[in-house]
């Protein structure tokens, strides 16, 4: 398997947060863009702390898949009361980065890695950069429209 970076993009926010919502929205949005979504772990820090990892993948061809690490790195989640529709309730502030890695996964099943195939990938893939160079642009165009969704649930 080869692993192209494609490179690493952030989203912050602070203030009123449901950390639970917004971990099921992460997580809605990135199915509902074709990705399989595995918690990879969870790690609780001292007092209200803790980061997820997560690996989003989507399966192009059997030969190409799109890989996303997601970090959600929660900090100082406090609970707190805040004012909606003139009512008090019980709300949390705090802080969550979240850390997109992107990657493009070649021969992710290693089937070109023995006999004859490993002679001829070379061949393939030369054969095939017109097609790499548009799944690229067409990953990057998806890992911004995640960032921008996250980025407008932050801002609603």
């Amino acid at each position: 398997m080869e692993i192209i970076p494609m490179g690493t993009t952030t989203v912050q926010y602070e203030g009123v947060l449901d950390d639970q919502k917004f971990y099921n929205f992460l997580r809605d949005l990135l199915v509902s863009a074709g990705y399989s979504v595995k918690e990879t772990s969870y790690i609780q820090f001292s007092g209200p702390n803790y980061v997820i990892k997560w690996i989003a993948m989507k399966v192009i061809d059997d030969y190409m898949a799109y890989r996303i690490t997601v970090n959600l790195d929660y900090r100082n989640i406090q609970e707190t009361i805040a004012v909606k529709d003139g009512k008090q309730v019980k709300a949390k502030t705090g802080t969550v980065q979240v850390q997109l890695v992107s990657d493009i996964l070649v021969d992710y099943l290693n089937k070109w890695t023995k006999g004859v195939s490993k002679l001829v990938r070379p061949i393939y893939d030369k054969m095939n950069e017109e097609v790499m160079t548009q799944r690229k642009a067409a990953f990057e165009s998806d890992v911004e429209s995640i960032k921008s969704t996250i980025q407008s649930n932050f801002n609603q």
